[in-house]
């Protein structure tokens, strides 16, 4: 009986090994499926620690990454999707296992792609030698090639506005680390909505998300504002750039984590104030509309929300 279930347990981790594999590879010969793919590419191996155990689904993931070198010619790319996405799948899988709450998986799967994201960055610019001043003189001198053309047809660029195109290209640029740290901590969060969702079709018990409306965050995260402010006056006032290119680049993370807060929070007080529909709707396509205006706002409001709980129920005495 055991050598059967042991057998099964085998035949389970090559199909799920060949079903990865063939995601993997999907994404990187189809670019424009990698964020589905990078969506659903863990979830295999999930489901393989949710029905098996985490050994079955190690030696799953060898298995799949020994396919994806054989079948695909850029061993580089294959360790960055193997890095990126195969613990993802694992921790996953393991959090399913052990029904942890939703807001301590969230937590914990974003911790895990963050580090994948650090590994996988470190890991690129080592082999390939590629940096942001590399990024950046590449951008530049397109942008020559471009101002020349205008020059040449009789439209020349304004200096101005030259220059204000090139220090925008330059902040972008400076982003990209947490940009990229954001869509893998983004992905994570839709793999465990959507793994939740397969499971339940699999008739496996699984915890269930607070609407989007209640999501909150502890009080300690106001430190990774704190953090960056504190990297980036330091970065400015003592002529570090680097120092101040990580702390703009933890603000942006963190800017972001409170601005999902805070589009929680106005969804809160959205279905709470007693406005009538066409009232609210007006309401809701003018915070679309003008929402880079309201960026800083929204992320105000998370900030908030977080230190002093805004959406608590007010008790009698406290409306009194």
């Amino acid at each position: 009986m055991s050598s059967f279930r042991d057998t099964r347990a085998l035949v389970d981790g090559a199909f799920m090994a060949g079903l990865t594999a063939m995601l993997g590879l999907l994404g990187m010969f189809i670019p424009p499926f990698f964020l589905i793919i990078s969506i659903i590419m863990p979830l295999p191996l999930a489901v393989l620690v949710r029905r098996r155990d985490l050994k079955v689904a190690i030696l799953s993931l060898v298995v799949t990454g020994l396919l994806m070198m054989i079948l695909y010619p850029d061993p580089l790319q294959v360790l960055v999707m193997f890095i990126q996405f195969g613990p993802l799948g694992l921790v996953l899988g393991l959090l399913y296992k052990n029904y942890v709450s939703p807001s301590h998986a969230l937590l914990t799967l974003s911790v895990v792609s963050v580090v994948a994201s650090l590994i996988v960055i470190t890991l690129s610019v080592l082999v390939t030698g590629l940096s942001l001043e590399m990024i950046q003189a590449t951008l530049n001198q397109s942008l020559d090639k471009i101002f020349t053309m205008y020059q040449e047809t009789g439209y020349p660029v304004p200096t101005e506005q030259q220059e204000l195109m090139r220090a925008s290209m330059k902040t972008s640029i400076l982003l990209l680390p947490s940009a990229y740290l954001i869509f893998a901590v983004f992905t994570s969060a839709l793999t465990y909505i959507v793994g939740g969702k397969v499971l339940k079709r699999l008739n496996y018990q699984v915890n269930k998300l607070p609407p989007f409306s209640q999501w909150k965050l502890p009080w300690y995260t106001i430190w990774g504002i704190i953090i960056g402010l504190i990297f980036l006056l330091v970065g400015k006032n003592f002529d570090l750039p680097v120092i101040k290119v990580i702390g703009q680049n933890i603000l942006m993370i963190f800017g972001f984590t409170f601005f999902v807060i805070g589009v929680s929070v106005v969804s809160h007080f959205y279905k709470k104030v007693p406005f009538s529909k066409p009232f609210k709707t007006v309401l809701l396509v003018l915070l679309i509309l003008y929402i880079s205006i309201m960026y800083t706002a929204v992320i105000l409001l998370g900030v908030f929300d977080t230190i002093l709980n805004l959406r608590r129920p007010r008790t009698k005495k406290s409306i009194e």
